[in-house]
Formats: C-alpha cells, structure tokens, sequence
C-alpha cells in the first residue's frame, strides 16, 4: 500500500531520486508496541512515524488502508510549498511543517525505504494504526525529495513501472 501512495505524486513535482519501500518484520514489531501503548500520540522512537486512532473496532486491513491513504492526501488537503525558485529540492522546513503534512513528507521521504505497520485495540480508541518508517525523514532544512525525471538518479536502479528507485 505505502509502495502505491509513493508512485502518485499528483499535484506535487516528479521526484527523480523517491525510493521504493519494502516491508519490514522488525518495524512492524516495533509499530505493533507503539500501537498496543495506546497512548493515542505519537511515541519516543527512532524510527519515521505516522499514527491514526479510530474510535470504532474496524477491520485491520481497512483501518491500515483507509490511515495510509489520508497520511498520503495530508499534501494535497492541505498544500505544500516548494520547490523554491531555482532549486530542485522539495523541502522539509518550518513553512511546510506548519501546514501539517508530516505523515505525507514522512511516505514520501527520498530515502525512506521500509515500512512495518501494526494495529493496537486500545480502550480509548478501538483501531490504533502505526506505521513506522525506516530511514527516518521529517528534517529540518531537509529535502522531501528533490524534484526531476523519475529515476534519473537512482543509486542502482529503477522500477519502471512505479518510477521508484531500488537499492
């Protein structure tokens, strides 16, 4: 799914260097104790992070799809700035930070290429979605990706039908 969102960029510029995310046992573990707290935050972690809690007991693979799907449109909701005339880098600063676009940048950061999600059921709130992402993203004066042709800087090759990289 997190592989889905990262090839429809729509509105926001091609990336030339986004990587493709593969699924990871150990992230999903760590996500799964983050979920299982249901401390309904975000928590104290070294990993990338995106959560979502549902009030109802839903299906896992739909809370899972239906969470990743409104992280990804957070861009398109609510804007994103950039690039800067004459630059290439689509960047993550406190301009875009205050639009609240974090889980979208935190998908979509260039070198974020592992993915585990897990669901808690917490009292609170029934459906506690997390993912957590490997390698982080969210830095300050960072770059989201830097904007060109897909692929055209991949460090080994591409995925010509999703226009990612593959390390």
């Amino acid at each position: 799914m997190h592989g889905n969102a990262k090839n429809k960029t729509g509105m926001i510029p091609k990336p030339k260097n986004m990587m493709q995310m593969y699924y990871s046992l150990v992230l999903e573990k760590s996500a799964q104790e983050a979920a299982d707290k249901c401390i309904y935050s975000h928590t104290d972690t070294n990993y990338g992070e995106s959560f979502y809690s549902w009030p109802q007991e839903l299906n896992e693979t739909y809370v899972m799809e239906q969470s990743i799907i409104g992280w990804w449109t957070e861009a398109e909701a609510r804007g994103v700035i950039g690039p800067y005339p004459n630059q290439t880098c689509f960047p993550y600063d406190y301009a875009q930070h205050s639009r609240q676009i974090g889980h979208w940048s935190q998908i979509a950061w260039w070198n974020t290429n592992e993915v585990g999600c897990a669901v808690g059921r917490c009292p609170r709130f029934k459906s506690n979605v997390y993912c957590h992402y490997w390698n982080r993203g969210n830095v300050y004066t960072g770059c989201v990706f830097w904007v060109g042709e897909p692929c055209i800087e991949c460090p080994k090759s591409c995925n010509k039908t999703s226009l990612l990289c593959i390390y």
